[in-house]
């Protein structure tokens, strides 16, 4: 039987008012959001960034080179034409050659000075061109060589949390390619998910596994042919209109206001 997913909302105190419940085959999710007074320090996390646990903890190792074509997660027959387009950038992604990374557990959000951080209960940094985040990224963390994150490396992600649904949570090889390429409303937050803001939700939202923030704002990636490339969905949209998967074509000057950077570090 598939596992509940719980959709927590992470704040400084890591609120756990949760409630969850399975019936028949429907996951149902409801939490109460309890946000405390941020720490007087505003620093606190921003002075420890760069450590060992600092990263382990914000920044954990996707383990992209783990990726195989023998894979029971991509020996799945396509059941859509999502499914499909998503199948074949995957393979194309595992034949190029695909190294681990860090990558980060929420949206980014910027400091009164205009810097990335990763502190929940924040506005994510929204508003910005992608250009701005290929230079803006770099200086995050260079001694992790601090980069935006490629397609091909969001692609992979997709897939692991496709592994991680399985392995972890219950989900048959086909409910979770349906929830990453078909229908995310219940792993993201869309104008059709539980609790709905029709606004964006802070930074910490909604988790899910290890990660947050998915589908509630687009991911600016690096892109190959073209020079950026925007993926997954996004909070005003629903559920299986723009779905994780989905990858468009972005201006490289635009200051989009409903997507985020997605930062990539070295292991």
């Amino acid at each position: 039987m598939k596992k509940t997913i719980t959709q927590k909302t992470l704040y400084p105190d890591e609120a756990e008012n949760l409630r969850t419940r399975v019936e028949g085959n429907e996951i149902q999710i409801s939490y109460d959001m309890e946000i405390n007074e941020p720490q007087s320090q505003e620093t606190i996390l921003e002075e420890t960034k760069g450590t060992k646990e600092w990263l382990n903890k914000y920044f954990p190792v996707v383990q992209a080179s783990t990726l195989s074509l023998d894979d029971e997660i991509i020996q799945h027959e396509p059941e859509t034409k999502n499914q499909k387009d998503f199948k074949e950038r995957l393979i194309k992604a595992i034949k190029s050659g695909l190294q681990d990374f860090r990558a980060p557990i929420m949206d980014p959000s910027l400091d009164k000075y205009g810097n990335i951080r990763y502190k929940a209960g924040k506005k994510p940094a929204v508003g910005k061109s992608a250009a701005w985040w290929e230079i803006k990224v770099k200086e995050f963390l260079p001694e992790k060589e601090s980069r935006l994150g490629l397609t091909k490396e969001r692609i992979a992600f997709l897939a692991l949390l496709m592994k991680e649904l399985v392995a972890e949570w219950g989900y048959s090889v086909s409910d979770a390619w349906k929830a990453v390429c078909d229908q995310c409303k219940d792993i993201g937050h869309y104008r059709d998910s539980i609790n709905p803001k029709s606004k964006l939700e802070p930074t910490g939202s909604r988790k899910v596994g290890r990660w947050y923030d998915l589908g509630n704002t687009r991911k600016i990636t690096k892109g190959e042919a073209y020079s950026f490339l925007l993926v997954g969905g996004v909070y005003y949209s629903y559920g299986d209109l723009y779905t994780l998967a989905k990858v468009y074509i972005v201006d490289s000057y635009f200051n989009r206001c409903d997507s985020v950077g997605w930062t990539v570090l070295s292991v």
